[in-house]
């Protein structure tokens, strides 16, 4: 891929879009000088013409690549008999859809609450759980990531930078949830180290459940891999163990898989890998097929609330279920998941090599096709590179990959580059992925 882009053209098309979106778009989940205007595949392109190798999967929204064929067919044929029906009638594909996704899930969960976007899942599981436990207050994790509306914001990750910045004045409106410390063998926040350790970050959740509420525990609320907070993937035993403890109070286990379900993670759900049956678990990102669509999958008893208490009009739009519909029922014939779980080993493998050579890869993490690479400046220090990050991202376009960045996120801050390919990539995709990466690397560390 040649990405020597000439000067761009002031009257051309791609400027032409740049200016009509800075007059009447409001920006607020970044602003990237790059209009896309057609996708295939694993592959993009560009208003200026440049073609990228997708390593992010659309933000993690396309799990099957851009406009995959029997998804592009399965919404025609919805459109050709129905595009919507209001939630207050009954809908064929929405319920064909909620059917199989319960058909999928570990243990009793079989009840689907529909949403418009993560956050909003988020709020529908917290709704199920303070209707049937009584109690208002959530156990999180201090890394978190749950979403950025007023009841979702008290359960995120706050940045020293946010309480100036995106969070500034909405201190009224954001509920206080009971935050304990992160799972990080990395960068433990209790100075312990892995194997020895005893997960002593999960004794936290036990203790906020007996004694950390206010008005009585509604549930516990964690991500099986954070994504948005570092890359990070729960320790062998940890939600097993959290899983007890919410059990012994009485609490549901709410595991947000927003980002690491529909093979991201290797399995179907992410909660898999680590053989539990929580009572909930939140769906969103990819779960529309490419369409806006979350939910809550629950068990029976998690399954009650009051009248008119939670909804939206466009909740489960049958042109979105029918191409989650689609796009789930190719990931079971494909056997997607082994093909996530294979290629995620693969990629982690050769990206280690990469590390063995690299004077900024302080490690690498995946679980399946969810995959992070934390940049240091010091291999022993640990201190982040924030700025030879930012650098990276850019050498990576500049070489026609794009990929993600966390860390977690906000400014200028993020050090860990992110791998979140389709799930049905090929190995050479994959390999791709990883050449054009150590490339760009290698660009950045020649310049330190």
């Amino acid at each position: 891929m040649n990405h020597d882009t000439p000067e761009r053209d002031p009257d051309g098309a791609a400027q032409r879009l740049r200016d009509d979106s800075d007059a009447h778009v409001i920006k607020c989940m970044g602003d990237v000088d790059m209009g896309l205007v057609e996708g295939e595949g694993v592959r993009v392109r560009d208003a200026d013409g440049n073609e990228y190798l997708d390593a992010i999967s659309a933000e993690w929204v396309l799990n099957l690549g851009f406009r995959h064929p029997e998804i592009r067919q399965a919404m025609e044929e919805q459109f050709g008999k129905i595009d919507y029906v209001s939630p207050v009638f009954e809908d064929e594909a929405r319920t064909a859809y909620a059917k199989k996704l319960a058909e999928l899930a570990p243990g009793a969960l079989s009840k689907v609450l529909y949403g418009l976007s993560g956050a909003a899942a988020v709020e529908g599981a917290m709704h199920l759980a303070m209707r049937t436990t009584g109690g208002t207050d959530f156990v999180c994790l201090d890394a978190a990531f749950h979403g950025r509306t007023f009841a979702t914001i008290g359960l995120t990750y706050v940045n020293p930078g946010m309480v100036e910045g995106s969070n500034k004045g909405l201190d009224r409106y954001l509920p206080r949830q009971m935050r304990v410390p992160n799972y990080n063998c990395y960068r433990c926040p209790l100075k312990l180290e892995p194997g020895s350790c005893d997960l002593a970050c999960a004794d936290h959740v036990d203790w906020a459940l007996d004694k950390g509420h206010l008005n009585g525990p509604a549930g516990v609320i964690v991500e099986p891999f954070q994504a948005n907070g570092g890359m990070v993937p729960a320790p062998d035993g940890y939600l097993e163990r959290v899983h007890e403890m919410a059990k012994a109070h009485d609490v549901p286990l709410i595991v947000d898989e927003i980002q690491g379900a529909l093979c991201r993670c290797g399995p179907m759900y992410a909660s898999e890998r680590a053989g539990i049956e929580p009572e909930m678990i939140i769906l969103g990102k990819a779960l529309g097929g490419g369409l806006p669509l979350s939910a809550t999958i629950t068990t029976p008893e998690y399954s009650e609330l009051l009248p008119w208490e939670y909804g939206f009009t466009q909740a489960g739009n049958p042109m979105a279920c029918a191409a989650g519909l689609a796009m789930v029922e190719i990931m079971v014939r494909d056997d997607l998941p082994e093909n996530s779980e294979r290629l995620g080993n693969l990629m982690v493998s050769e990206l280690e090599k990469i590390q063995q050579d690299s004077s900024l890869i302080g490690d690498v993490r995946g679980q399946g096709l969810m995959i992070g690479v934390e940049l240091v400046r010091d291999r022993e220090t640990k201190e982040p590179a924030f700025e030879e990050t930012d650098k990276l991202m850019a050498a990576c376009l500049e070489h026609g990959l794009m990929i993600g960045k966390t860390g977690p996120v906000f400014g200028s801050n993020g050090n860990v580059a992110k791998f979140k390919p389709a799930v049905n990539c090929t190995e050479e995709d994959a390999m791709e992925m990883v050449e054009l990466f150590g490339r760009a690397l290698r660009d950045v560390e020649a310049t330190l």
